[in-house]
């Protein structure tokens, strides 16, 4: 699973020639006609250059992502023009600016913007919206009259980003909307008016512009996001498809496995996890094939399915004992359980804390679970590492987890020796004795999500809980229940 994990964060590579300085961008999704002023028709991976003008026709979506990370979402019948687009990656320093001719668009700013918050700007006809360090959609209607919605995020989000505002203006005067959904319009003749709180039906007009069900043939979206997603061993941010992972993540308590994932993306799990996780899940055992196909994926995935992101590994003993204040905590709610083995079935939630001025990590994991035809039990059980003494260069993976007993009686607990090691008695957890055997695991990863400035160190996390009981011989497992949530982001204090 935790290969798979890695292929599933690694970020689609926009690459680029140093020598061709023209290049700006690329197509990562294309639904329906999108064209450029040349009339050449462009579909996902195809380049974005300066001065490029984008066309989609009517039914038609698409998604760019520019060189720092700024995405922009097009809407159906939309033009826009790449006006100028200075990036330094070393520096973070650069411009942008692009003209909506026509229809709708969706921004979300990138690194250009999070340095230099007045450095990325979008004309109209009725005026200009300079961002702040934000997401937000512009419509233009056939008269050129312009509507500006400010999308987010609002003060004290997760990611650590800066609070969205946009300042909006023409000839006649300007506004500032800086709360999440605050709403304007304008014209040549018209001041931008006072910031309001958008209506529903307003909000839904924004949505019909970029919505991907709207009036789309299904294999064609299906099409679309197989050849602008998947690729291999790479996957690209996508704000369309994120949105669709985001909706049905909040209609099921928070995880999802792969193959729901699949599912509501309308594409197969080898898309998902490309070519060489599918090998390496078919070479696995059917005990952990079990397990792997009922992993979910949380927060952090979806996140990288809609912005994208790099995947810089496991986190290290020396990442963690770089940071000397603060706590990092992972929450992994309502986590299923099935059975890899016999019968059984289960839900639990965990709670991870790292404790960077201690190095300790505190976990609490809860639940309800039950073996071979037994009873509900609910449990809990805490354990707490400490990191301090861990080699700076070596891998933390597997190195916080909490061995224990779970009464199959009552559900109480008790730590007891790992499976394997000297003193473990398998009869002790046989099918006709009291207890159940159970591993609990808090893993991290360091990944770089696109447009966060979060640090990348333990930026997502998987929260995993194996539970069994043994033959009466006490020669091998004879039911066990396995769940796990990967890509979970922790809040920070």
């Amino acid at each position: 699973m935790k290969k798979i994990l890695a292929l599933i964060l690694t970020l689609f590579f926009i690459s680029h020639s140093v020598a061709d300085e023209k290049i700006v961008g690329a197509i990562t999704l294309s639904i329906g006609k999108i064209t450029n002023q040349k009339g050449e028709i462009l579909k996902a991976g195809d380049k974005i250059f300066f001065g490029d003008e984008i066309i989609s026709d009517g039914k038609s979506k698409s998604q760019i992502i520019f060189l720092d990370e700024t995405v922009l979402t097009i809407g159906e019948k939309t033009s826009i023009t790449i006006d100028e687009f200075v990036f330094d990656p070393s520096t973070l320093d650069g411009s942008f600016l692009a003209t909506l001719n026509e229809g709708s668009v969706k921004v979300l700013s990138g690194l250009i913007n999070q340095k230099n918050p007045e450095k990325l700007e979008v004309k109209t006809a009725a005026g200009t919206i300079g961002s702040r360090g934000t997401e937000f959609q512009t419509i233009i209607d056939e008269e050129d009259n312009a509507q500006v919605l400010l999308i987010g995020p609002g003060e004290d989000n997760t990611l650590g980003l800066r609070p969205g505002a946009v300042e909006v203006a023409n000839e006649l005067g300007s506004v500032l909307l800086d709360t999440p959904f605050s709403f304007t319009q304008l014209s040549l003749n018209q001041i931008p008016t006072p910031p309001v709180e958008i209506t529903q039906e307003q909000l839904q007009q924004f949505q019909n512009f970029l919505d991907v069900k709207a009036n789309l043939d299904v294999q064609e979206v299906e099409s679309a996001i197989k050849e602008g997603l998947f690729d291999d061993q790479q996957i690209s941010g996508n704000e369309i498809i994120g949105e669709i992972v985001i909706t049905a993540l909040n209609l099921s308590d928070g995880g999802l496995t792969f193959d729901q994932i699949a599912e509501v993306l309308g594409v197969d799990v080898v898309d998902i996890i490309g070519e060489e996780g599918q090998a390496e899940f078919e070479n696995e055992s059917a005990e952990n094939q079990i397990a792997m196909a009922n992993a979910e994926g949380g927060d952090g995935l979806a996140y990288i399915l809609r912005y994208g992101g790099t995947n810089l590994g496991e986190t290290n003993y020396g990442d963690f004992q770089g940071i000397t204040s603060g706590t990092y905590t992972y929450t992994g709610n309502d986590i299923n359980m099935a059975a890899t083995k016999g019968t059984g079935s289960g839900t639990f939630s965990g709670v991870t804390t790292v404790n960077f001025a201690s190095q300790t990590i505190n976990n609490t994991y809860s639940g309800t679970l039950s073996l071979n035809g037994n009873a509900d039990v609910d449990f809990s059980y805490s354990f707490t590492t400490d990191y301090s003494s861990g080699s700076a260069s070596t891998s933390m993976w597997g190195t916080n987890n909490g061995i224990f007993s779970i009464n199959n009686s009552n559900g109480t607990t008790a730590t007891t020796t790992k499976s394997g090691e000297e003193g473990f008695i398998p009869t002790n957890f046989a099918t006709n004795a009291s207890s159940y055997y159970a591993d609990a695991a808090t893993d991290f990863f360091n990944v770089q999500m696109n447009g966060s400035p979060n640090p990348s160190t333990g930026s997502v996390a998987t929260i995993a809980l194996n539970v069994s009981d043994y033959n009466t011989n006490g020669t091998d497992t004879e039911n066990t229940i396995d769940g796990q949530r990967t890509g979970i982001m922790p809040s920070r204090d």
